[in-house]
């Protein structure tokens, strides 16, 4: 599969789920996980690295591609953008510069390394198998929020395969993720990105439950609000690029306002 947070005020796209039952357990998972992602974010490339900073090169390519939507009503390019590459929530920190990318990429890049890989997708797997019942669920909830259709389900199917765990701190994660390249198509409420990412989950006992290597991986991404939100989020839809992915179905068909 595949290193997926955000600081306070620097993500334009922080939206959360709805508030589990138990509040407590939600901000206790939640506190959690973000400090993990605050750290994971900071903490820079790894030595380790196929793509490491040094061996990027410093240079900006920016090149346009223009594919077909299966729905006539909406703006069919995307542009597609390749930076030097920056291991985690450094790589975003081009697109902040608005006066060039004006086509919200700084969003689309801080909601996938930020919301769903660091926060979502490293907090399932951290607790998603942990007996404490309110732990999990915040955990799993947090992560449906971010994940859909055959992303949630693989994910699933993956963590629902790990022996349960006692431990109230949950898993031990650690991950890598570098934005390669992403395109964005707004009108259309569409994103593709590509990541160079690693995962490795280890169980408190030793265990090593999940071992992903550094690997290319492609996303590609929805914006909608979800029901009980007030500003909109972006949702991974597939872990593969997929140019003619209707969006503006998916938001509708999943009762989501686009």
């Amino acid at each position: 599969m595949v290193m997926r947070l955000t600081t306070p005020g620097q993500s334009a796209e922080l939206t959360e789920s709805r508030r589990p039952r138990n509040r407590a357990a939600n901000f206790i998972v939640g506190s959690v996980v973000t400090g993990l992602a605050l750290a994971a974010c900071s903490a820079g490339p790894k030595p380790s690295a196929r793509n490491s900073v040094n061996t990027v090169p410093d240079k900006t390519e920016i090149s346009t591609a223009t594919t077909s939507e299966s729905t006539s009503t909406t703006p069919t390019t995307l542009t597609t953008t390749t930076l030097p590459e920056s291991v985690g929530f450094a790589g975003c920190a081009p697109y902040f510069d608005t006066s060039r990318y004006k086509n919200n990429e700084y969003e689309v890049c801080t909601a996938y390394i930020v919301n769903s890989a660091n926060i979502a997708l490293q907090g399932f797997y951290k607790f998603g198998n942990n007996r404490i019942g309110y732990v999990a669920s915040a955990a799993r909830h947090r992560f449906e929020t971010r994940y859909w259709d055959e992303p949630r389900q693989t994910e699933k199917q993956q963590v629902d395969a790990w022996p349960q765990t006692d431990r109230f701190l949950g898993n031990e994660v650690e991950q890598s993720i570098t934005l390669v390249s992403l395109s964005v198509n707004l009108p259309a409420n569409k994103a593709v990105l590509q990541t160079q990412e690693s995962w490795k989950v280890t169980a408190p006992d030793g265990t090593t439950l999940l071992n992903e290597p550094l690997h290319a991986q492609d996303v590609t991404m929805c914006r909608g609000r979800l029901p009980g939100h007030v500003l909109h989020s972006w949702m991974v839809v597939s872990h593969s690029q997929v140019p003619d992915f209707d969006c503006i179905n998916f938001d509708r068909s999943h009762g989501i306002a686009p």
